[in-house]
């Protein structure tokens, strides 16, 4: 059995499982320069939304029995990944790699854990950390053995489930920094502070941000317009396709979306959009905020490229464009994401 907690070197390399979990803004919690391995017994297994939660029980140096709370992968994740949950079970005793609290608590952002059969299990971030583990052999995964025969019958141009390859940096995270900012925007990144980050809450993610999500969304009809539905948050964002659709004096989260078609294109402007944060990592936006969003589908519909162009004369010193992709697999779907709040 390895030591109950080995310190391993600053500046290790952070895994697809890190960024998986990037959107949801870990950096004020953990330390992701640092690695750390717990080893303990299971206690109890949470997998939620927007992170699944592991408790173990740990002997320190003195003997002194200790929990530990591991946050790893979220439920929708690991579906989305093709990853079973069932491997870990309470009562194994299992080692867990990653990133350690930054106020020395008994906390750990777990991306990887060694189990008693000796395989490792990682998550869904397909990369090993183990060297002991069986020839670096992660178990696991497996593809959802379901129906696929309605969501291939069903499938009318991009009114289908599109899903995320969440190891290709071209298709996340979308988000990644190096704006345009003006003068106001430095000054707005640089008082942000993460130990506040509203984000942390359940629903609080508006337009554009909630386009960072990893897991499934699709297209639906409603009546004339289109009905964007997305697993994380169990967000909605209505798509009016009516030249003549109007925004309502307020500005809301996701704000107020008129669409329509370029060909096979689907273009949509948005703005009335109130949701201060412009991506996780504290860039701010005003309700002065106009997106352009283009859905670009291949020719056989199992790719939809996307492009994000944003303009706000506030926070940015010109317009700039974000651009990342989606999948079709048809055995996926759009569940309730039953969100719970980290604390």
């Amino acid at each position: 059995m390895r030591g109950l907690i080995h310190l391993l070197a600053v500046g290790i390399f952070i895994s697809n499982a890190v960024c998986a979990f990037a959107h949801h803004s870990t950096v004020a919690i953990y330390d992701a320069s640092k690695r750390i391995e717990v080893t303990g017994t299971v206690t109890s297994i949470s997998w939620r939304n927007p992170h699944g939660r592991i408790v173990l029980d740990v002997r320190d140096e003195d003997g002194k029995l200790v929990e530990w709370e591991a946050e790893v992968a979220s439920i929708s994740v690991l579906r989305n990944r093709g990853v079973r949950s069932d491997v870990i079970n309470v009562g194994d005793v299992i080692t867990i790699a990653g990133q350690p609290s930054r106020r020395n608590l008994p906390i750990i952002f777990g991306t990887n854990a060694l189990l008693p059969s000796g395989y490792e299990f990682d998550f869904g971030s397909r990369s090993a950390h183990f060297p002991e583990g069986k020839n670096g052999n992660i178990v696991g995964y497996e593809r959802p053995d379901v129906d696929v025969s309605n969501a291939m019958a069903s499938a009318d141009g991009i009114f289908r489930v599109w899903s995320t390859i969440m190891s290709d940096p071209a298709a996340f995270p979308i988000f990644k920094g190096d704006y345009p900012l003006n003068e106001a925007g430095h000054k707005a990144l640089e008082a942000w502070d993460p130990n506040s980050n509203s984000l942390f809450q359940c629903g609080n993610k508006g337009t554009p941000l909630i386009m960072i999500s990893p897991i499934p969304m699709d297209f639906v009809h409603q009546g004339e317009d289109i009905l964007m539905r997305m697993e994380e948050y169990d967000a909605r964002r209505l798509i009016h396709m009516s030249p003549e659709a109007s925004a309502p004096e307020e500005h809301t989260l996701f704000g107020f979306s008129r669409g329509h078609w370029e060909n096979e294109t689907l273009v949509v402007e948005t703005d009335h959009i109130a949701s201060g944060y412009f991506d996780h990592m504290g860039a701010r936006q005003s309700e002065q905020i106009f997106i352009v969003e283009r859905f670009i589908p291949n020719a056989d519909y199992t790719r939809l490229d996307y492009e994000m162009t944003v303009t706000d004369p506030v926070y940015f010193s010109q317009p700039f464009t974000l651009k990342r992709y989606f999948v079709w697999y048809p055995e996926m779907t759009v569940h309730d994401y039953e969100c719970l709040e980290r604390y």
